[in-house]
């Protein structure tokens, strides 16, 4: 029966291209009322349209990412402050939409409009590109790079970066061991509040052979795997 049928084939295809034209639409209308004045609404309505579009998992099985970076793109140009616009970019262009060039590309433009004076967490923007740079696009040296920048940006609001520029050098010197790849990877989670990110990097160390579990408390315990040349660790404990 058709109330059985597994949701993607209830889904009508040519439904779901009417809703990409209409998506597309909205995105150049949102910019006309840019143009006219009202660019910080504009901005706010293609933000709650990025969301609805993100979060339809089904849609975006059947018909892809193809809009997301003219969300991103136009977005934060409407409203070049829209921080946390820039933050999504690697988790919905890099990861889900497999377009890391165009997540680094929202991302400096995202490096150029702040600094630590402006926004004191603006260091977290070098994190997600360090972890672009390195993982995604293999350019180990660019991502230590990224992350003696938000060491630098780090210690310019008051808080400690020597970390960071400890894990540049670790990347840098073995770019492909399973060590350099958990500790970026943790390195992204403790950046984040955002939820999707989050399990979406759990996702990843499990597949580095993490050992994932959640205690009674809701904490996660995270145990690294075990790698050569480091002894065994106390685990982490960390949240959602």
């Amino acid at each position: 029966m058709q109330s059985q049928l597994p949701m993607l084939e209830r889904i009508n295809l040519g439904e779901l291209e009417n809703a990409e034209a209409r998506k597309d639409r909205n995105i150049a209308l949102a910019n006309v009322l840019g143009w006219l004045g009202y660019r910080n609404l504009a901005a706010s309505w293609l933000w709650l349209e990025l969301i609805q579009y993100y979060g339809d998992g089904p849609g975006r099985t059947l018909t892809g990412y193809g809009l997301a970076y003219d969300y991103f793109d136009h977005m934060t140009r409407l409203d070049p402050n829209f921080f946390l616009g820039y933050r999504l970019s690697s988790l919905v262009l890099a990861y889900r939409a497999g377009q890391p060039e165009q997540a680094i590309e929202i991302l400096d433009r995202g490096i150029q409009q702040f600094t630590p004076e402006t926004n004191p967490g603006a260091w977290r923007l070098y994190v997600d590109r360090a972890l672009l740079n390195f993982l995604f696009l293999g350019d180990a040296q660019a991502g230590r790079d990224d992350y003696y920048r938000a060491a630098a940006w780090r210690e310019q609001v008051g808080l400690p970066g020597d970390d960071f520029r400890q894990l540049g050098d670790n990347i840098a010197r073995s770019p492909l061991s399973r060590r350099a790849r958990f500790d970026v990877w943790m390195s992204v989670f403790n950046s984040t509040t955002d939820r999707d990110t989050r399990i979406f990097v759990l996702e990843q160390l499990a597949q580095l052979g993490t050992v994932l579990r959640t205690l009674p408390t809701g904490e996660i315990e995270i145990q690294a795997p075990p790698l050569p040349d480091f002894p065994d660790e106390e685990p982490y404990l960390l949240r959602l």
